[in-house]
């Protein structure tokens, strides 16, 4: 017993003594003495060229088929030729579809994002952001094939924020004017692509003294561009709130002042015509605002008002007639009724009624639909009773709605899109699950539903064209035909 004790402390002692020894040797020893420098090339990966910190917009360009066949149809701009969401072209469409759902006709993927598409002379644009590569693509498609003709591109480096591109191109037969994520105007010829011109909103139109200039809003920019007569209008909302740009051109013809510093939202400037004087209206953050469309005094303010400003905007303003407009607030701010009046030869504007989410008429996304008299909306999550229904509101009344869907018929998360063409209303709910509906008066009947494709947050806005919905999800762009099958 006394020998094994001997025997044990001398291995532990041993043992200890070797890996002092090794232990003071690894940590003195020269450890690079082994390394050779890296050259490029040794390890087979192609040199890597820095990227310049400054953005060249447009800079190029990738052609990929040419444009065999023009599919009948148009959908030119963010919620359509009439700015109403409302399709009035007359192609018979389906009152119901088979086990199969309205048919496919072709599908491509998307990078992650919320833009819709613009139909034009047999053409489909969408703005989209190539996470690989970090850049913003105008891409365009054949409307009858879904082949990709061309795409203008440019890098910009962005990380993840809830999707990128969320913005809906304004097409013409001549042009189209994007606006990318990061505020960055495009103007391309609509046939081949060919930049005409572009602008950085964010170095021309910040102010020094307001975090990140007041221009890109939180989640990347998400205002539709308009192009009025030739003439390209974008609400930058910092030195100036509205610029007017010559599309043949890129020459800027006017630009509107900012006193009460309005900020960029995710609205989109909406023509109105408001007591025989046709302005556009834009609801920014911190306030609305109404600008001469026309006349020798175009591009200046006609009214504004900062006594309704939530803090997040996304639903663009609803002319109900009558000199009044519906805004809306996201994230349970709600709604308000303006009501603009004349006085001499100037203008006043009042809030005369608002209201919270859970009170009435409300939407965090989408832009409700005026359809006669009444107003057609989907209802978000913070609307108390109402969440993700159907809610059809008279528009003398938009607290009160006159018909909903009920508690059993809701709709994913309410932040999915829908249209109205004849007298049928599509909507399609987060996971893109599409429904057909039919408007009796006040109520929507449903026809049909179909679960398209397993998708995720499928918030971008619908585009008819013919017999063709264009459609989309997180991360793919989908053209179904949903016309009357033989």
């Amino acid at each position: 017993m006394f020998g094994e004790g001997i025997y044990r402390s001398i291995l532990t002692g041993f043992i200890t003594m070797l890996f002092v020894t090794l232990l003071f040797w690894w940590l003195f020893r020269d450890q690079t003495k082994d390394f050779t420098e890296n050259v490029p090339g040794m390890d087979n990966r192609p040199e890597l060229i820095p990227r310049p910190e400054t953005v060249v917009i447009g800079e190029f360009f990738s052609s990929m088929a040419l444009l065999d066949t023009v599919a009948p149809g148009s959908w030119p701009r963010f919620r359509g030729s009439d700015f109403d969401n409302i399709s009035k072209d007359p192609t018979p469409l389906a009152d119901s579809w088979g086990p199969d759902g309205p048919p496919v006709l072709w599908h491509t993927t998307l990078g992650e994002g919320y833009a819709g598409a613009a139909v034009h002379n047999g053409r489909v644009y969408m703005l989209d952001y190539n996470e690989r590569i970090k850049a913003d693509m105008l891409r365009c498609f054949s409307l009858e094939t879904g082949d990709e003709l061309w795409r203008r591109w440019y890098y910009v480096d962005m990380k993840r924020n809830h999707g990128y591109s969320r913005t809906i191109p304004a097409v013409t037969d001549e042009y189209v004017v994007t606006l990318g994520p990061r505020s960055h105007v495009m103007c391309t010829d609509a046939v081949n692509g060919d930049l005409l011109w572009s602008i950085d909103l964010e170095s021309q139109y910040s102010i020094p003294d307001i975090h990140r200039g007041g221009i890109t809003p939180d989640f990347y920019s998400g205002q539709c561009p308009l192009i009025d007569d030739g003439v390209a209008v974008i609400a930058p909302g910092g030195t100036s709130l509205m610029i007017g740009v010559e599309c043949s051109t890129g020459e800027i013809l006017w630009e509107t002042p900012n006193p009460d510093r309005i900020r960029m939202s995710h609205c989109s400037v909406m023509p109105m015509m408001i007591h025989g004087r046709r302005m556009y209206v834009y609801h920014g953050v911190g306030g609305v605002c109404g600008v001469a469309a026309d006349g020798p005094d175009t591009g200046s303010i006609l009214w504004s008002t900062t006594e309704w400003g939530p803090a997040i905007v996304a639903a663009s303003p609803l002319f109900l007639g009558d000199n009044q407009l519906v805004v809306f607030g996201a994230y349970g701010a709600g709604g308000a009724r303006i009501t603009i009046g004349r006085e001499g030869s100037g203008y006043s504007v009042s809030v005369t009624e608002q209201h919270k989410s859970a009170e009435g008429i409300s939407s965090d996304q989408q832009t409700p639909i005026l359809f006669g008299d009444h107003i057609w909306c989907l209802m978000p999550e913070n609307s108390a009773e109402l969440r993700r229904q159907i809610a059809c509101f008279h528009k003398s009344d938009i607290l009160v709605p006159v018909w909903t869907s009920g508690r059993e018929n809701r709709y994913g998360r309410g932040l999915g899109p829908y249209i109205i063409t004849g007298d049928k209303m599509y909507l399609l709910d987060d996971d893109a699950n599409l429904y057909l509906f039919r408007l009796e008066g006040t109520r929507a009947v449903e026809l049909a539903r179909h679960h398209v494709l397993d998708g995720i947050e499928a918030w971008g806005p619908l585009a008819i064209a013919g017999d063709r919905l264009i459609m989309r999800d997180a991360r793919n762009l989908v053209c179904l035909d949903i016309g009357i099958q033989n």
